[in-house]
């Protein structure tokens, strides 16, 4: 194995203040560079990540003609995917979405005044927008970023809850708290990096749904909660894998035999809605009030995916709030935490 250790910037949109190391596959820790830029009214907090890819393992491009442009193409890709592999793992099995610009968009923007500079509205006012891209950069930035291996940061251990109460205890993200983790986190980590390749290709599937959901939660609520409750039936899929149906017709699919029937008129059914609370009654938890929020939450799913309904008329700019809209944001971070705790869960129960 050949090792090649990189060191770069991730962001939350709530401040890290201790460091986390996992073995050594990567460790994140407050930003320490003296020259890295900052902001009074960031919301997107920047941070340290350190990894590694081996170097040995990475696929070849030969897409162009340039040799160095092939090369470079194959490293950055390689470390592109494994800190996409890490910031959505993290994503999942925290309270926090760690993230990073993948793709700099680019648009017309203007510099946000500092808080502290005393600027007037007229100094503001005469301020010019110019063709921006979102993209996290200083002149020095190359070489700060450069490692042999890991660092030894100078922080305070990142502080770690009870696992059975992490999830629940206020998962809203703000600047105003601070990055914790469940005291399981070790444990759920070195579960998903001993995962055979089948079992990681699932989950991996069900970690890039639930981090889509993440992403479009403020921006496309019907589209991320649907993305988020797909994240559990990904694995609950993998969970009934070798529960057999026999089609009366391999075209329409229709069903001539199933381990399932209806309840009333004893035909065969998929069971899709009965595997879904099944995976969540042995996974999550089997109290009679959480099977009352997992159909709500698989009803709402059902209505977005198969009629015209939107969470909030969100297709429209609609200022109409009421005791319903809260009801909806309340189902939303439900779904979301229902789907991390399947994830960690899983990982922690599953064999």
């Amino acid at each position: 194995m050949n090792k090649k250790y990189i060191k770069n910037i991730i962001f939350t949109k709530t401040p890290l203040l201790g460091k986390f190391r996992f073995k050594n596959e990567f460790q994140i820790y407050p930003l320490d560079l003296d020259n890295a830029p900052n902001s009074t009214n960031t919301t997107h907090f920047p941070m340290i990540i350190e990894f590694w890819v081996d170097e040995d393992e990475i696929p070849k491009v030969t897409e162009f003609d340039s040799i160095n442009v092939n090369n470079w193409i194959a490293q950055n890709t390689a470390q592109t995917n494994k800190l996409i592999l890490i910031t959505n793992l993290l994503s999942s099995i925290s309270n926090y979405r760690f993230f990073f610009y993948r793709t700099p968009d680019v648009s017309w923007s203007i510099p946000l005044p500092e808080k502290v500079n005393g600027q007037t509205d007229e100094e503001i006012n005469s301020t010019s927008c110019k063709w921006s891209a979102s993209l996290y950069y200083y002149p020095s930035i190359a070489k700060d970023l450069q490692i042999d291996n890991f660092s030894n940061p100078k922080f305070d251990e990142v502080l770690f809850l009870n696992h059975k109460l992490y999830y629940w205890y206020d998962p809203v993200e703000s600047k105003t708290k601070s990055i914790n983790f469940p005291d399981t986190t070790n444990s759920i980590l070195e579960k998903y990096f001993s995962l055979d390749k089948e079992a990681l290709k699932i989950m991996n599937s069900a970690i890039y749904q639930f981090c889509n959901g993440l992403d479009l939660h403020h921006k496309m609520k019907s589209l991320s909660f649907f993305s988020i409750v797909s994240s559990i039936e990904t694995l609950v899929n993998y969970e009934f894998r070798k529960e057999e149906i026999e089609f009366a017709c391999d075209f329409c699919k229709s069903i001539k035999k199933s381990e399932r029937v209806c309840s009333k008129c004893g035909k065969p059914t998929w069971g899709i809605t009965a595997k879904f609370r099944e995976f969540l009654f042995k996974y999550v938890s089997d109290d009679p009030k959480a099977k009352k929020m997992y159909n709500k939450i698989y009803d709402l799913r059902s209505k977005i995916a198969h009629t015209d309904y939107l969470i909030n008329n969100e297709n429209f700019l609609n200022w109409n709030f009421s005791d319903k809209t809260e009801e909806l944001s309340l189902r939303h971070l439900e779904a979301i935490q229902l789907s991390r705790r399947s994830i960690v869960n899983w990982l922690l129960k599953n064999e």
